[in-house]
């Protein structure tokens, strides 16, 4: 037998049945040790351009907190007619995992609490806020997920949120070929039947920090580690003093500058970012998706607002946020977002107001006091901007 002969005979079919018996070990171990309140598969559905979606219907768990998806295929435990009453003023957020609450109760995501504050602000109106959001997702999602739903859901306001790893891969998208679609298929059927996905990210995650040393896939691994740790509090998550929503005291003092010795990784990690942002690939096909948006809310019957999740850096020696390299970083993405005049607001300020202790994974998986002093943006910008005052849709009837 020839040395490629016995390769493609012996050698390959013995690998890859080591490799299968493998992955039942750990799908094994993994389910033994697992509680079903971290999360149940199912949530995702194959998408034939997105890649995934949420399956309308979905109840269960993700990340420690019940999730209910409804028939119309986003986060919400209410159900909706497409039909708009002559008082309905409908917003759809679009956004990733930060958006979409990953360990946050639906209650206080942030999309809910700003569906709240415009209530108070006029009960009259029947206001819609609809939180499209899907983990996972980048800007050139959301723009291919807005494309597809704008004309049937009729929205009188788009937000699209942005987390800095939503630069990743936005390849522009069109229908796949029919590996692309097997590929998606074989992927979303893991997703919904296999528990052992979220470790294999995490070893994923962890092997990009360590090859790439970028920080981005530190600071991943570390918000994994975050919520880890208040899954180590109470296996119902729901329940963790951080979910609730309690009174905020602004810290003393202006907003110091950070240490450069104490935030020299955040800094290094900022400098290599804005010089990608001048020159490079991830950030064109980035931009590219940002100017289509752009150009939807100068075309199209409803505006587009860019909301940008940016936390300032934090000082490692006191519970206080510093001005360092992320700055830079806030000041370089809303300079493109609001190219054209293009409504962009970031959260970065009025977080810096605030202590690290009182905004729960203000930098990640937002839960709690983080998301309400996301939603006061959102409404204070929404209304200086008269985006949804006089002259706005409903109220220009």
């Amino acid at each position: 037998m020839g040395r490629w002969t016995k390769l493609a005979l012996v050698s390959l079919p013995a690998l890859l049945v080591a490799a299968l018996v493998a992955a039942i070990a750990i799908e094994i171990v993994v389910r033994l040790r697992w509680d079903p309140r971290r999360g149940t598969p199912g949530l995702y559905s194959v998408d034939p351009v997105r890649g995934q979606r949420l399956t309308p219907g979905y109840d269960g768990w993700f990340a420690g907190v019940p999730v209910h998806i409804n028939a119309l295929g986003f986060r919400d435990t209410r159900e909706y007619d497409l039909q708009k009453h002559p008082d309905t003023f409908r917003i759809l957020i679009l956004g990733d995992s930060v958006t979409f609450g990953h360990g946050c109760l639906f209650e206080t995501t942030y999309p809910r609490l700003l569906e709240e504050r415009l209530r108070a602000w006029k009960p009259a109106i029947d206001w819609q806020v609809w939180n499209l959001s899907v983990p996972g997702y980048n800007t050139a999602q959301e723009l291919a997920q807005l494309r597809e739903v704008a004309a049937r859901w009729q929205p009188d306001l788009a937000i699209v949120s942005f987390f800095i790893n939503d630069l990743d891969d936005n390849a522009v998208l069109a229908e796949p070929g029919w590996v692309k679609r097997q590929v998606a298929a074989i992927e979303t059927a893991a997703a919904q039947h296999w528990y052992s996905i979220e470790w294999y990210k995490r070893v994923a995650l962890t092997a990009a920090w360590r090859l790439s040393k970028k920080d981005a896939f530190h600071d991943r691994l570390a918000n994994l580690d975050v919520l880890d740790r208040l899954f180590t509090q109470t296996s119902d998550v729901a329940r963790l003093p951080e979910q609730r929503l309690t009174p905020l005291t602004p810290a003393d003092g202006p907003v110091p500058k950070c240490d450069p010795a104490a935030n020299a990784a955040s800094a290094r990690e900022a400098a290599l970012l804005t010089a990608e942002l001048a020159d490079g690939l991830r950030w064109r096909a980035w931009a590219d998706a940002v100017r289509e948006l752009q150009r939807i809310s100068r075309e199209a019957s409803y505006r587009v607002v860019f909301f940008l999740n940016d936390a300032p850096d934090q000082d490692p020696r006191a519970d206080r946020f510093c001005t360092g390299g992320n700055t830079i970083v806030d000041a370089a993405l809303l300079k493109v977002m609001r190219d054209g005049g293009t409504p962009a607001v970031s959260m970065y300020d009025a977080v810096s107001r605030y202590r690290p202790s009182q905004l729960p994974v203000i930098d990640g998986h937002a839960i709690g006091n983080s998301n309400r002093v996301k939603a006061d943006v959102l409404f204070d910008y929404l209304m200086e901007k008269r985006l949804v005052g006089e002259g706005a849709s409903v109220f220009a009837r």
